[in-house]
């Protein structure tokens, strides 16, 4: 069906489909007036998002209802697109379903959406119901995904708070990676690794190799040396998969979010390439001493944050190794493990390394879920070069337009750079501050950045959207009073661990 436009009894315009109206044959704006007054809302919303408001009339009115707010509308239909400039942002429905929640969370991120007063222009969802729904489903998704990544930030944001002090104040060897124009390879740590890991020794010479931190082991104790090893969880067990036996090679050169958790001993031993989130108060702290570092894309994995790093390292083919994005029968990642060596000391003839491995293949697939999503989504715009490679492994996903491909196919593609010596180049830098004065930098920064909105809303998210959304002027003082406390607690905490 297509629009039909007409003029109204007033002499504005109005559509129909099949003789169906979407707006007042009689009053048009007036309609629309009343939709936005009879709105009900008992909160200060971030965002509002009209799903098919067709020829937008009810646009200026929730901006002057809403002044603060973001106005979105979600397109059923592509016959009213000479109306999208009244909107900040429009989304269409007529691609995937993925497309439509990727677009959402990445227009308007998870503070807004978790705020977002969503509402059916009521003429459009009795036009085209089954669309309609399907709109609401998505949009639930991308409200539940951006509440489990505020509630994630919440949890974690004082420990990548400390994190980035430790980082900052402790790291001696900062080296930043040269751009390459030869093939890439980001091995990570799943069971399809395993059958590579010869190929990857055979045709050693012809690419850069980047490893994740849980394919360090395997890799290592093969004799494939990574160029560069990706860390950037914040959490304690990721120190396990760096605080290996293989720290004794001070040649690795570690790639390591300045968020993430680091062994004190590769401050000490290691060079170490900082990344740091254009959205973090990691970069301050980093400039505050003077270090130099390379911005990295935040991601829910380090595969996900290690391939947009390739993608401007290098205009060459990338190929994703280990990648398998699923679960399996078995071990869920190549061995060695550092992870699982550490579990295994605790299975007992009660809970066998069997029942643990059963539980941990279908525990995590609804995360993996996600992790492949985001390939997925990021595929079409990575363009044609980014290819998921094994030996003929047999996966139960695909990854979107990521190609999968063997070595075969691999060693055709790099033909051309078989006699280069497949190395990056690294530029040093020295820190000019000694360690109190390091301290004195970090302490100040600290202190001038605390009072600064961005601040709060990095370290309590989840306390400022709730002061941001309050109505009640009372409640709204006891939030602010509140996060206050929270914060002097803080600061305290953190002068103690300088």
């Amino acid at each position: 069906m297509t629009a039909e436009f007409s003029e109204a009894r007033n002499g504005e315009i109005t559509c129909s489909y099949g003789g169906k109206f979407l707006h007042s044959k009689y009053n048009p704006k007036s309609e629309a007036q009343k939709f936005v007054e009879t709105i009900q809302a008992d909160f200060i919303p971030l965002a509002v998002i009209v799903v098919e408001a067709a020829m937008s009339y009810c646009a200026p009115m929730l901006r002057q209802r809403f002044p603060d707010a973001t106005l979105c509308t979600i397109r059923i239909s592509r016959d009213f697109s000479k109306y999208d400039n009244l909107w900040d942002f429009v989304f269409y429905s007529d691609g995937s379903a993925q497309n439509l929640q990727d677009d959402l969370y990445n227009a308007l991120g998870e503070e807004k959406l978790c705020s977002a007063l969503a509402i059916d222009w009521q003429a459009s969802k009795n036009l085209f119901p089954e669309e309609n729904a399907e709109v609401w489903k998505n949009l639930k998704a991308a409200i539940l995904k951006s509440r489990d990544v505020l509630g994630t930030r919440a949890y974690f944001s004082k420990r990548w708070l400390k994190n980035s002090l430790v980082f900052a104040k402790n790291i001696k060897n900062p080296v930043l990676v040269n751009t390459v124009n030869l093939p890439v390879i980001i091995a990570a740590s799943g069971p399809s690794l395993k059958t590579s890991i010869p190929f990857l020794k055979k045709y050693r010479e012809r690419f850069v190799l980047l490893a994740v931190s849980s394919a360090y082991a395997p890799l290592h104790e093969a004799g494939v040396f990574p160029d560069i090893v990706f860390s950037t969880d914040g959490g304690f067990w990721a120190k396990k998969h760096l605080a290996s036996p293989f720290l004794n090679d001070h040649k690795t050169v570690f790639a390591l979010a300045c968020e993430g958790a680091v062994p004190k001993q590769i401050f000490e031993n290691n060079e170490i390439i900082p990344l740091c989130y254009d959205d973090g108060i990691g970069k301050t702290l980093m400039e505050a001493v003077g270090c130099p570092y390379m911005i990295a894309e935040r991601n829910g994995t380090v595969s996900g944050t290690t391939l947009e790093f390739a993608l401007k390292l290098t205009n060459s083919e990338i190929f994703l190794c280990g990648l398998d994005q699923e679960g399996c029968a078995g071990f869920q990642h190549t061995q060695p493990n550092c992870l699982e060596l550490d579990s295994a000391q605790k299975d007992n003839r009660l809970r066998t390394k069997e029942s643990r491995c059963t539980a941990s293949q279908f525990s995590s697939e609804k995360t993996l879920e996600i992790y492949r999503n985001w390939f997925v989504s990021r595929a079409h715009t990575a363009g044609k070069r980014v290819f998921r490679l094994s030996d003929g492994y047999n996966y139960v996903h695909t990854l979107g337009d990521i190609k999968d491909v063997d070595w075969r196919f691999f060693e055709k593609k790099t033909d051309g750079a078989k006699n280069s010596s497949g190395k990056v180049s690294f530029s040093s830098y020295e820190i000019g501050t000694e360690e109190n004065n390091r301290k004195e930098r970090l302490l100040k920064t600290l202190e001038e950045i605390s009072g600064t909105q961005y601040f709060r809303n990095d370290i309590f998210p989840l306390e400022t959207l709730l002061i941001r959304r309050e109505l009640n002027q009372s409640k709204k003082e006891e939030l602010m009073k509140s996060e206050e406390e929270k914060l002097q607690n803080l600061m305290q905490k953190l002068r103690s661990m300088m």
